[in-house]
């Protein structure tokens, strides 16, 4: 049996069209500001350890594949009120009972994005 892959770090290459628009953007969603721009066409969002969000104009094959990126919340309702405080629009919130409550949203870019909390039984 081989070993399986241990990502030391995740990095979620998010292509958009206009970089300073979608800072601005995901500055408001994410209530904190970029952690650095590695290079003139990217900006990046620490989300976590080793997790970060990485905005991108500079990368074909990231514009090519697409996705949609979720985050887990500890409160999703409170999170919900959040983003309404800032003008940002999600889903009614779906849930799976005692497992998992989840909404969507999307960016001025149209990219999908989600929230998800794990419920506790």
């Amino acid at each position: 049996m081989s070993e399986s892959l241990k990502p030391t770090l995740v990095i979620i290459n998010l292509p958009v069209k206009d970089l300073e628009a979608a800072t601005a953007w995901y500055t408001k969603v994410l209530g904190h500001g970029p952690s650095g721009e590695p290079s003139p066409t990217d900006v990046e969002f620490d989300l976590r350890d080793g997790v970060s969000l990485l905005l991108t104009t500079g990368d074909d094959e990231a514009h090519e594949a697409g996705c949609k990126v979720l985050f887990g919340v500890e409160d999703l309702a409170a999170e919900q009120k959040r983003l309404a405080g800032v003008d940002v629009v999600s889903s009614e919130r779906q849930e799976i009972e005692g497992a998992l409550a989840w909404c969507d949203f999307k960016s001025p870019e149209d990219h999908r994005l989600g929230m998800v909390q794990l419920l506790q039984g």
